[in-house]
């Protein structure tokens, strides 16, 4: 459109027209807040997950208003095939200059489509791990056991091999110990499932004890144990205390790797 062309356009308004376009305006935005609360309703009622409650409805706002908006263009005689086209350019040219967002933005939606973990899971996302704070638009916020904070982009998260230690409410210790070979196997199994017997267990299990390999300096045990996955970490860091423990009062014997050197003459 020419300058010309748009001061012949303003040049043209009269009341007459004005005043059909403000009744459409006024009535428009009545219609879009009473729809945006039936939706707000709606959504309310559904399960959705917070994050993506908001990013729905603001979707839902921008298409309403974008519609009143070609609704008054039309009524003032402005070709809204044009506009549309120029709001389609825009639009794509916006999209290739944030697409690293939009690509996150899309991730975030899987993820809260899918539901793989929530606010307060302890998930392990490729190399990082942690205790999940906040699933945003943009990232997963996980809180790490030392102290930091991640930040992982949902693109990343939504392609990567997810692994959710906190959605089954359980989780099972697996340790390693191991003994000398002159020490007797039932004393040491017996020796572990004492220090075990004393740990926060979950109920209507029993920790259990295999033989598990013979190595060059000594005999390897195994031991399973289902505890809370609350209690995992604490349990963990006492269970090995506590298996120490038992195996000096009973005189077991922990081997280290050694070398014997025979020199001949």
């Amino acid at each position: 459109m020419s300058w010309a062309e748009i001061k012949t356009f303003f040049a043209s308004l009269t009341l007459q027209k004005l005043i059909p376009v403000v009744l459409i305006v006024v009535v428009g935005l009545i219609a879009v807040k009473l729809l945006l609360r039936l939706f707000d309703r709606g959504l309310e009622r559904s399960k959705l997950d917070r994050t993506m409650f908001a990013f729905v409805r603001t979707i839902m706002r921008v298409l309403l208003y974008s519609l009143l908006v070609l609704i008054a263009a039309s009524s003032l005689g402005i070709d809204v095939s044009s506009l549309v086209a120029l709001v389609s350019v825009i639009s794509l040219a916006i999209s290739l200059a944030v697409q690293n967002t939009l690509s996150n933005v899309v991730g975030s939606i899987t993820l809260l489509a899918t539901h793989p973990f929530r606010v307060g899971d302890y998930i392990e996302v490729g190399a990082d791990s942690g205790t999940v704070e906040e699933i945003t638009m943009s990232y997963t916020k996980l809180a790490t056991p030392d102290g930091k904070r991640v930040y992982i982009p949902n693109s990343d998260a939504a392609s990567a091999r997810i692994c959710n230690y906190s959605v089954e409410g359980k989780r099972r210790i697996d340790l390693y110990f191991t003994a000398s070979y002159g020490d007797d196997t039932e004393k040491v199994k017996n020796a572990i499932l004492k220090a075990a017997s004393g740990m926060k267990r979950l109920e209507d299990t029993e920790p259990v004890v295999y033989l598990n390999e013979f190595q060059d300096s000594s005999v390897q045990y195994f031991l399973q144990l289902w505890v809370k996955t609350e209690d995992y970490w604490a349990t963990r860091f006492a269970l090995n205390e506590a298996v120490r423990r038992e195996f000096d009062a009973q005189g077991i014997s922990i081997p280290f790797p050694q070398l014997d050197v025979r020199v001949s003459q």
